[in-house]
């Protein structure tokens, strides 16, 4: 019956299938009888598959995108969300879940960002809860699969539609496990992403060799740009800390290099007071707030980049309890005369290990950074209290004699474990 029913759907479409019968003789001497259907497709100028069934054409795209990374390599996938040419640092993401929460950080400008997770795009795009700041500031996203359905009751778009609404540029059918080999083995490269089929590869890398994301500035364009108050805590169905509210209300100054949402939901749901000032607040205006401590929080980019930055925390420290994450734990360290370097592909996922050398145990963190403290050069009385167990890099300072204490990672963990909660443990 399938042969009949084969036969018959190719003589009824004979442009798009083609059928020949084949006998052959099996051991025992029986004649078996076999049809071959041999089908063909043209494609549409639209970019999908049209099997010339009518007007009827078929779900699935060809290959309409181009990344091409700075090595020579060029890698063919398929476009989602916006159109049109881009240049980035390509960095991987080893987070299983909390791809908005990645959309949405700030320190991700100037990057395109890889999931090593196959899978990307089933529960859809919320905007209750994962949103981290107020808009996407990555360059590009660069998937293996994209979900074709949503199945999460809090969806409300899909992520196609979320990003081409925010001109985000997103790729997939790429072999993101040999790119990910790649950047392990020669470094973070930059790239350029486009849908432009008038654009060469040449002229593609060409532009990924002019174009620099070191020594520029990151934190200017993902800053407030005025003070404001924060008050909102993490919602009760969110909260995952029994401890409760600490007895006494601090008033927290958060320096914004590009904070995350839930890391201000963390210090409020701790009972703390914050004012949330821009990146080039002056230190002096700072002070005359007389605060209880000051955040300086995770950022995008190169920390050698803003000296700005590094003097207010210089004119800062010492006067006032100061916590430090990520962009924040780099520029203290430089404050404080030690250097920082750009790693071979940084730090990027939920589930890096670290160490915490005080208390001498592990916690599974979340991080996103492409620079690190050197601790050879920290001067004496600075003390390195936790290290990446991956590759031994310095996660976090302290210097008591000053009352700072500063962290590489997202303790917060959004998206990401648990196992810490810069909340309770700054205020």
């Amino acid at each position: 019956m399938a042969a009949k029913a084969a036969t018959g759907f190719a003589l009824n479409n004979p442009s798009f299938c083609c059928s020949s019968r084949r006998t052959s003789r099996n051991e025992t001497g029986n004649v078996r009888v076999f049809t071959i259907i041999r089908c063909s497709a043209s494609l549409s100028s639209n970019g999908y598959t049209d099997t010339t069934l009518g007007s009827k054409e078929t779900p699935w795209k060809v290959a309409d995108a181009r990344l091409v990374l700075e090595d020579g390599s060029v890698w063919k996938a398929k476009s989602f969300g916006a159109s049109g040419t881009q240049v980035g640092e390509v960095v991987f993401n080893t987070s299983l879940t909390g791809y908005q929460e990645i959309l949405t950080d700030p320190s991700y400008a100037g990057q395109f960002v890889l999931m090593t997770n196959p899978h990307i795009g089933n529960t859809g795009i919320n905007f209750a809860d994962d949103e981290e700041s107020l808009q996407c500031f990555l360059a590009g996203l660069v998937i293996r699969s994209l979900s074709i359905s949503t199945s999460n009751w809090r969806c409300t778009e899909p992520l196609s539609d979320y990003l081409a609404k925010r001109n985000i540029m997103g790729i997939y059918d790429v072999d993101t496990r040999a790119i990910t080999r790649r950047l392990r083995q020669d470094g973070s490269l930059k790239g350029v992403l486009s849908t432009d089929e008038s654009k060469t590869d040449k002229e593609l890398l060409e532009m990924s060799h002019t174009w620099d994301i070191v020594g520029v500035d990151l934190i200017s364009g993902v800053s407030c740009k005025a003070p404001y108050e924060w008050v909102d805590k993490t919602d009760s169905e969110w909260e995952f800390n029994t401890n409760g509210s600490v007895g006494k209300s601090f008033h927290v100054v958060a320096y914004d290099f590009g904070i995350k949402h839930n890391i201000l939901r963390r210090l409020a749901s701790t009972g703390c007071k914050i004012t949330v000032v821009p990146s080039t607040w002056p230190a002096s205006e700072t002070l005359k707030m007389k605060p209880d401590g000051v955040l300086f929080s995770n950022g995008p980019g190169d920390p050698s980049a803003v000296p700005y930055a590094v003097e207010t925390v210089k004119e800062i420290i010492g006067k006032i309890p100061v916590f430090g994450i990520c962009m924040g734990h780099q520029l203290l360290g430089q404050a404080l005369g030690g250097k920082t370097y750009k790693m071979k592909f940084g730090h990027h996922g939920g589930n890096h290990p670290v160490r915490d050398l005080r208390k001498n145990r592990v916690e599974i963190s979340a991080q996103n950074h492409n620079y690190a403290v050197d601790p050879a050069s920290l001067p004496e009385g600075v003390e390195v209290t936790h290290i990446n167990l991956n590759d031994g890099s310095c996660a976090g300072l302290a210097f008591p004699a000053l009352n700072i204490m500063s962290l590489q990672y997202h303790p917060e963990a959004s998206p990401g474990p648990h196992d810490s909660d810069s909340g309770v443990g700054f205020c």
